[in-house]
């Protein structure tokens, strides 16, 4: 029979630790296996939404006065009003990136930043598995099982989970501080609630789970109460109403208002329990994806997770999971007086993974594997507490060996990040249904030349998941409008309108189809629609010129080009369709101005220079002509333009 070890109880209080030196070795062999699984996601692309977040966000590109207070003001999504999420210290560690570590859009900068803040909080974990389980193995081994486990890939090796990094860094800190300021005094008895109201700070402003906090040190003291009085205690919960004060004020004064997106989240259109419901199988999900991590996926939405309600199996694993859920947490609430740990684990997860649940409240995703950062500690706590009632030899052997596969599993799930293509094919093998993913992958298509078939099929695929997926249509729009199927385009823009009918970019890309196949009838009422709806477009604007133009309503069209210039006034072809609108108008003066703003800012359009020489002939100024009926024939030579040349010079 095998003798069991003895259960983790109640461990001294941390001060009687031995000082961080003695422990800095198992730290190093720590970072070593961490460096060692993730050693290969340094050179991973800017893939999913790093691209927009890191290339297409000004705000980061200088470390400026004006800057700080626009991401200290404004939302996580540059330029959007919908998205909802507030995180300003995130943002701004994508400042120091770009700006002042000079990064600007090469990724590898991010991911050492990211990895350094996963190895800080593997060494967080560290502190928190001694202050539980008072020995260094057991420590050592939550950590190590945590830090390598691949469902934490999407945190780490995917540059925006940052967010999820630097909140569990407020978490984890601020929970080691709490429990050492309940047991300080004096001035480290400040030091320590300072720091807790930092930590807090850090997380809330990163990202809004990590308001956890509270209820992670709740549970801790729940666990072990003997270790000081709740009058020691109360200073910490107190000291957490500032930062909550200062975030919501914030967040408030931002107009930070969550809007979520039935693709990213169906979850929003179904009853509330029917909702509830499947949130519960995402949790029974992630409990599976936590024992077996082999089929990980970037992308859960629309249809990967199927409603309740939807087929028999499918409410089974609602149900099963439910009951696991309340089995699990009935056995932490009985195991308190006893197993104190036992207690804390369960709950830290359930507690851990609430604000994206999607039960107390729905939120933008229904499924994602960066969801599970901080609540897979729990997870890993239980299973630590598992191998403790193991003999030593046999417990090290299968700490040794669970790293070993851990770590080849994450060093494997990194590769799937490196490129476009390499993410969403896989997302496309493990989640076949995720309509998401078949639009990304084939957007990625689009790309690499002699691939648009693929992407068509892929495109259809989202169709066939998602029929009124605008999106998808637009997309599948484009593909066939550059593959040269103008009225095939046509309907499917039409198709993205319908479903979306304020999806502006669909409008003015329909507009300019319609335009294109000579229907302005048609091309007119839609981009009149697209610059209503988004007075700012520019591009939009120009289309618009472009089809009142040519149904001579020449005063409409230079309006519309006016706009085009003044929105986007370096755009050289803008500036030459307002010359031609002007010069139409009779307007010649002002038509040279803009010819030559045209000419100025792309020196290789030959329209602009053609239509320049024309306007200076018309006003006398031969010479001038002459010169750029010249630099037309440089740029491309025609028999017109030398019979003209021929003409002026005799």
């Amino acid at each position: 029979m095998k003798k069991s070890q003895p259960r983790p109880q109640s461990p001294p209080p941390p001060e009687t630790h031995p000082s961080w030196r003695a422990h800095a070795w198992r730290i190093a062999l720590l970072w070593i296996a961490l460096f060692a699984a993730y050693s290969n996601s340094f050179q991973a692309g800017l893939v999913f939404d790093n691209g927009p977040v890191i290339s297409e966000d000004p705000r980061i590109r200088d470390a400026s006065a004006a800057n700080l207070h626009a991401i200290a003001r404004g939302q996580y999504w540059f330029n959007n009003t919908t998205s909802g999420l507030y995180r300003p210290l995130t943002t701004l560690s994508y400042l120091f990136n770009y700006a002042v570590l000079g990064d600007a859009d090469r990724p590898a900068g991010y991911h050492v930043l990211n990895f350094a803040l996963h190895a800080v909080n593997a060494a967080l974990v560290y502190a928190l598995g001694l202050a539980i389980f008072a020995d260094p193995l057991w420590a050592l081994a939550l950590a190590a099982l945590w830090g390598l486990h691949p469902l934490l890939v999407e945190s780490v090796t995917n540059i925006v989970g940052r967010a999820d990094l630097l909140a569990a860094l407020g978490v984890l800190a601020g929970l080691l501080c709490a429990i050492r300021a309940a047991s300080a005094t004096g001035s480290q008895r400040f030091a320590w609630l300072a720091g807790l109201g930092a930590a807090q700070a850090i997380g809330l402003f990163s990202k809004e789970s990590a308001a956890i906090l509270p209820a992670a040190m709740l549970l801790y003291d729940l666990a072990w109460p003997a270790r000081n009085t709740w009058r020691r205690r109360a200073p910490a919960y107190a000291i957490l109403a500032v930062p909550f004060a200062v975030f919501f004020a914030m967040r408030s004064a931002a107009h930070a208002h969550l809007v979520v997106n039935f693709a990213e989240n169906p979850l929003i259109a179904a009853d509330f329990f029917t909702a509830r419901l499947t949130a519960v199988k995402v949790i029974g999900k992630f409990l599976l994806l936590f024992l077996w991590p082999g089929s990980l996926s970037a992308d859960y939405s629309y249809n990967a997770v199927p409603l309740f309600g939807s087929a028999s199996w499918e409410d089974a694993k609602s149900i099963l999971a439910l009951a696991i859920c309340v089995a699990a947490i009935v056995f932490a609430l009985r195991a308190r007086a006893r197993r104190p740990a036992m207690f804390f684990f369960p709950l830290f997860f359930f507690a851990a993974i609430a604000p994206t649940a999607n039960i107390a409240m729905i939120v933008g995703s229904i499924m994602a594997e960066r969801f599970m950062y901080l609540p897979a500690i729990g997870l890993t706590g239980c299973a630590v507490l598992l191998l403790t009632r193991w003999r030593p030899k046999p417990a090290l052997f299968a700490i040794a060996a669970l790293c070993i596969a851990l770590g080849a599993r994450t060093y494997a799930r990194n590769f799937d990040w490196s490129d476009g293509v390499s993410l969403w094919s896989s997302a496309v093998a493990t989640q076949p249904d995720a309509a998401r993913s078949h639009n990304n992958l084939a957007f990625e298509y689009t790309r690499i030349p002699g691939r648009m078939p693929d992407a068509s099929a892929e495109y259809r695929a989202a169709l066939r998941i998602r029929p009124d997926y605008p999106e998808a249509h637009f997309n599948l729009g484009n593909a066939l409008l550059a593959a040269g199927r103008l009225p095939d385009a046509i309907a499917e823009f039409e198709a993205a309108v319908r479903a979306a009918p304020a999806y502006v970019e669909a409008r003015n890309n329909l507009g300019n189809a319609l335009l294109q196949s000579g229907n302005l009838a048609a091309a007119i009422p839609e981009l009149h629609a697209a610059v209503r709806l988004r007075p700012d477009y520019a591009e939009a604007h120009e289309n618009l010129g472009r089809a009142l133009f040519q149904s001579q309503r020449l005063p409409d069209a230079v309006a519309e080009f006016e706009s085009a210039v003044r929105l986007r006034p370096g755009d050289a072809e803008a500036h030459a369709n307002l010359g031609s609108a002007l010069f139409q108008s009779g307007r010649i003066a002002a038509a040279i101005v803009e010819y030559q703003t045209a000419t100025r800012l792309d020196p290789s359009l030959a329209d602009a220079h053609y239509n320049l020489a024309n306007a200076l002939l018309q006003s006398g100024r031969t010479q001038e002509a002459i010169d750029e009926f010249e630099t037309v024939l440089k740029i491309h030579p025609d028999p017109e333009v030398v019979q003209i040349l021929n003409r002026l010079r005799k």
